[in-house]
């Protein structure tokens, strides 16, 4: 009688085909999280492009870009005072007067607010590969905002971590949170994901600083003026460094020390600022994983249309002059004309002076 054989995997079989599978995993999940960034990134530039969009119907209305920049005069005398205490110098005046001027205090300059009725839909400025982002973190119940600021002054500033400088936003924008200047610095984490509610997330940025007010027959090359796109901690304003590697606190902020951050801090931008070494603008390598879209940025211009381009093509061709408009991070003194007076400055100390690409 013979005996029936059983059949089935030897160990070294089963563990061939283990390994097997998991080089099969490793190839392709690269391959998977890449289809899942492009997917993104298609997603991030309908939203640019809806943002382009919104501003040529804009200038069709108004024949010239947006204010962003405050002119009442009661508004700059009062912010002028320090009323949030900062107690911080700022290379054109104080903390609080500062953000006077550039009007990040008043709510009605914002440019996502400003754009609201042309978008309808407030998530086309979000972006969902960003790593950093800005909100509405300060947000202001009462139309007269400059009131309320006055009545609630010693309730906002330095003293509680929160105030007009961390760029105000009008009633509605904190969605299921209340909002007043109380609950909305609960509404958005510091340069991090929304938290609560629905409260208004920006990761795409506006070139306000630049192009504030300005005609339209101003500008020359309109499908080379950039007017919006993947922006970080500062979506208000588009320094070349924060267009070209979003993802990163100060690349090019002298006072900062020219550092990255870590995005899964609860405060990238603290760890940012210890790196005094400069290597993010000495070595290409080291700022690559702070782009967002595949090794780029997706930008929408002046004349209505969007597009992805390489970090590096961003930096070269604002050099060359074929991009306009992007804000010169940091007063004069800190621009460099070449490489080489960029290192004499740099040493081991924080660095004096933004990238040679400022020519």
């Amino acid at each position: 009688m013979f005996r029936r054989r059983v059949t089935g995997f030897t160990l070294i079989e089963l563990l061939v085909v283990i390994a097997i599978i998991a080089i099969l995993a490793a190839m392709l999940f690269p391959v998977f999280a890449r289809a899942r960034e492009s997917a993104r990134k298609i997603q991030c530039l309908s939203n640019v492009k809806n943002i382009a969009m919104a501003f040529q119907i804009y200038l069709t209305d108004f024949d010239r870009f947006p204010p962003s920049v405050e002119t009442n005069a009661q508004v700059l005398a009062y912010m002028d005072t320090e009323p949030g205490d900062s107690g911080r110098s700022k290379w054109n005046g104080n903390i609080d007067g500062h953000c006077g001027v550039t009007g990040q205090c008043n709510p009605y300059l914002q440019w996502p607010v400003i754009l609201d009725e042309y978008i309808k839909n407030r998530d086309v400025w979000n972006c969902p590969s960003a790593k950093l982002c800005t909100g509405a973190r300060f947000i202001l119940s009462n139309p007269n905002f400059l009131q309320e600021l006055q009545a609630n002054q010693g309730r906002w500033g330095n003293a509680v971590g929160i105030g007009p400088c961390d760029t105000s936003f009008p009633d509605g924008w904190g969605g299921s949170v209340t909002d007043s200047i109380y609950q909305g610095r609960d509404a958005v984490s510091n340069y991090g994901r929304q938290t609560e509610g629905s409260a208004f997330v920006q990761a795409v940025a506006v070139n306000g600083s630049e192009l504030s007010n300005r005609k339209v027959s101003s500008i020359d090359d309109a499908a080379s003026q950039v007017v919006c796109g993947d922006g970080g901690p500062y979506a208000m304003t588009m320094p070349l460094g924060l267009t070209a590697y979003p993802d990163i606190c100060n690349i090019e902020c002298a006072n900062c020390a020219c550092g990255g951050g870590d995005p899964s801090s609860s405060d990238p931008c603290a760890s940012a600022h210890a790196d005094g070494s400069g290597r993010l603008l000495r070595d290409v390598s080291a700022r690559q994983p702070y782009t967002r879209h595949l090794g780029g940025s997706n930008l929408g211009f002046a004349d209505g249309h969007a597009q992805w381009m390489k970090a590096e093509s961003i930096v070269a061709d604002y050099a060359s002059g074929k991009l306009s408009s992007l804000d010169r991070w940091g007063p004069p003194e800190w621009w460099c004309s070449s490489l080489e007076e960029w290192n004499s400055n740099s040493g081991n100390q924080p660095v004096l002076c933004v990238p040679y690409w400022f020519k």
